[in-house]
């Protein structure tokens, strides 16, 4: 029998917040300072190897989701990605898209960030199973889908990405460095609320709770193997 919506999603995003991908030992490094600045740029460039292609989860997931209000907040996230807020009257601006900040983390970590110099950064073996499980998402069934978006990514991201952020600061980063996960860390409270309320409607069958809850833990288990990744590459 299922849930009420309510229950599930509560129970669901405690699930996602205790998950190993969460708690895992390189996030619990960074946050007391164990990265020296050559660990943060393997993380750097291991994470632009993801980051660079957000949009494009986004963009196959809308594509994928029939329900034009559970595209809303995916279609949301997407203009912010190019640095739009709706709330603030302002369309996309090329300087503040979420692609650019993270190009100013990257020049901070010490990578080269020209066309070539990106080109060169090599992506981890368990990076690459990481970028493959979210390029996926459009192939997915769209309510597994926006479970791995919504509860599974956007959600998790302001509990993640803190001790991310201090591990840089430890290391000797400015907070201009960091703004990417700084501005994550505030912004996504907003985009997981937002899909939550989307997927209510959905989350009242027992077979719709079960895809929501496969999407959101594939992703994270997937995130693990990224973090071991991380972890080995840089010796922590």
């Amino acid at each position: 029998m299922a849930q009420s919506a309510n229950a599930f999603f509560d129970q669901l995003e405690k699930d996602c917040l205790n998950h190993p991908a969460l708690t895992h030992s390189y996030l619990d490094k960074l946050n007391k300072g164990k990265a020296d600045r050559g660990a943060i740029k393997i993380l750097a460039e291991q994470y632009y190897c993801f980051s660079k292609h957000f949009s494009r989860y986004l963009a196959a997931s809308i594509a994928a989701c029939p329900n034009e209000a559970a595209r809303a907040p995916l279609i949301k996230n997407l203009f912010e990605e190019y640095g739009g807020r709706s709330e603030e009257n302002k369309g996309m601006d090329a300087e503040l898209t979420h692609p650019a900040i993270f190009r100013m983390f990257l020049k901070a970590s010490g990578v080269d960030t020209s066309p070539s110099g990106l080109e060169q950064i090599k992506a981890l073996p368990e990076t690459k199973l990481f970028v493959e499980k979210y390029l996926n998402l459009g192939n997915m069934h769209y309510v597994a889908s926006l479970g791995a978006l919504g509860p599974g990514t956007e959600y998790i991201v302001p509990t993640m990405y803190t001790p991310i952020r201090e591990g840089c600061r430890k290391a000797g980063f400015s907070e201009d460095d960091v703004l990417f996960f700084s501005a994550h860390i505030e912004l996504d409270v907003e985009h997981g609320a937002n899909i939550r309320t989307s997927l209510m409607p959905f989350a009242e069958t027992e077979e719709n709770q079960s895809l929501m809850r496969e999407g959101a833990l594939d992703v994270l288990d997937a995130r693990v193997v990224l973090w071991n990744g991380l972890e080995r590459a840089s010796g922590l």
